[in-house]
């Protein structure tokens, strides 16, 4: 039978503690010790990092959303990666070329990005509407930069092809609903006319076939005449807008970094100066 000290709980070490007490105290030591050299520290950081949010350029962010039934999500990210690579270059006359700027409003544009406005899994071709993503150091050259990039991404070969392809595709069929229309048209006149009965006064069709065929068509044709309405490679749902708040440099990230950076670098100029006793001693 167990004994009834079996079952009592263990208690802590009390060595333990002592320790933990003890280099508590030792490092609350050290820190009152070397309080000048941790405060001048965090101040060189601090001021470091206040200097840098006060004279880097500010950016700003705004956003486009524009409307494609011709060009895909994929296709205009790509599109959106080659500038991208031209301003990491800092290739300013050719960004200026392609998206119809000047050098130094070029020179202005920061980061582009593209991507679809609708969210969750949605297939390539239903990705008709996509936001366009900028950060410029100004917002003077957003309007000029609104019409850069649609004619950056709308005008170029391929997109004017499959354009153009469009157009026809929706001219010939709406012109073949309009031929069979007007073929029910003549049916119903002929329906109107007789021509359709029987020797007995019998009607060998139903009359109400080519006048629910011919709203049906007509419904088709309105659906394909707003397609071509809307066939243009780019439009534009809503333009950029200049915002006054920028969104980098942020102080609210930059103070702390800037705190946690001068804490760092006190303990490591601490750990040096401990290094270097360390080997004098053994001298």
């Amino acid at each position: 039978m167990l004994s009834d000290q079996a079952y009592l709980p263990m208690n802590n070490n009390p060595q333990e503690e002592i320790d933990l007490v003890s280099l508590l105290a030792r490092f609350v030591k050290l820190l009152r010790r070397n309080a000048a050299l941790i405060l001048i520290c965090v101040g060189i950081t601090l001021g470091l990092s206040l200097w840098i949010g006060l004279t880097r350029h500010k950016v700003y962010e705004s956003r486009m959303m524009i409307y494609s039934s011709i060009l895909t999500e994929s296709y205009c990210d790509q599109l959106a990666r080659n500038l991208q690579s031209l301003i990491r270059d800092r290739n300013l006359k050719l960004i200026g070329e392609r998206l119809g700027l000047s050098q130094d409003q070029a020179a202005l544009l920061r980061d582009v990005e593209i991507e679809g406005g609708l969210e969750g899994t949605v297939d390539e071709a239903d990705k008709l509407f996509l936001v366009v993503t900028v950060r410029v150091f100004s917002n003077t050259i957003l309007p000029d930069l609104q019409d850069g990039i649609v004619r950056y991404i709308g005008q170029n070969d391929f997109a004017k092809v499959r354009t153009e392809e469009k157009r026809r595709f929706y001219n010939e069929l709406i012109a073949k609903v309009d031929e069979e229309i007007q073929k029910l048209e003549g049916v119903k006149q002929k329906i109107s006319d007789g021509a359709y009965r029987s020797s007995n006064g019998v009607v060998m069709m139903n009359p109400s076939d080519p006048y629910t065929q011919t709203v049906a068509l007509f419904r088709d044709k309105l659906a394909y005449e707003e397609l071509l309405r809307l066939v243009n490679s780019v439009q534009v749902v809503e333009g950029f807008s200049a915002l006054n708040r920028h969104v980098s440099p942020k102080l609210s990230l930059l103070l702390p970094a800037g705190l946690l950076a001068g804490l760092i670098l006190a303990f490591l100029i601490l750990g040096l100066r401990y290094v270097i006793s360390l080997s004098r001693q053994d001298e």
